[in-house]
């Protein structure tokens, strides 16, 4: 009966994080193909891709520890997002969709600016890049 209870439980919890993750991917695509639905932050200054790059890094702890790109296996990405290592991945950018190095690109001059921004600053950017690389390998 105990055995029984426990093999429903994590059923249940496996079932509860797949639905979980799917929302947050879904979510990560209703602003990454469309720029215009993110919400606006002031710092942006009215940039519609900018504020996607923003709602986007929001979404980070969605990306697997490990994906599988083009060029193989990916697990870096997602612990250079949570080190705040802007650098690091702005460094070795390589998307293979233009929306991602828009997007990108948009943000980098707010968050990033060639290296000379705040350490909160690099941290969202190198969270956006990690979202971007995630979607940009899906695509």
């Amino acid at each position: 009966m105990k055995n029984k209870l426990l093999k429903i439980a994590m059923g249940i919890s496996c079932a509860a994080m797949f639905s979980v993750s799917h929302a947050d991917v879904a979510t990560m695509n209703k602003y990454y193909n469309n720029p215009k639905l993110a919400p606006k932050i002031k710092r942006c200054n009215s940039n519609q891709d900018c504020n996607a790059f923003y709602a986007l890094s929001k979404q980070w702890k969605s990306v697997p520890n490990c994906f599988k790109t083009a060029y193989g296996p990916d697990c870096e990405t997602k612990k250079q997002a949570k080190d705040g290592d802007g650098y690091g991945l702005w460094k070795g950018a390589s998307f293979n969709n233009d929306r991602s190095s828009t997007l990108a690109s948009s943000a980098e001059e707010v968050f990033y600016k060639g290296g000379s921004a705040s350490k909160t600053d690099e941290r969202i950017f190198a969270e956006g890049l990690a979202v971007l690389y995630y979607l940009d390998s899906k695509k």
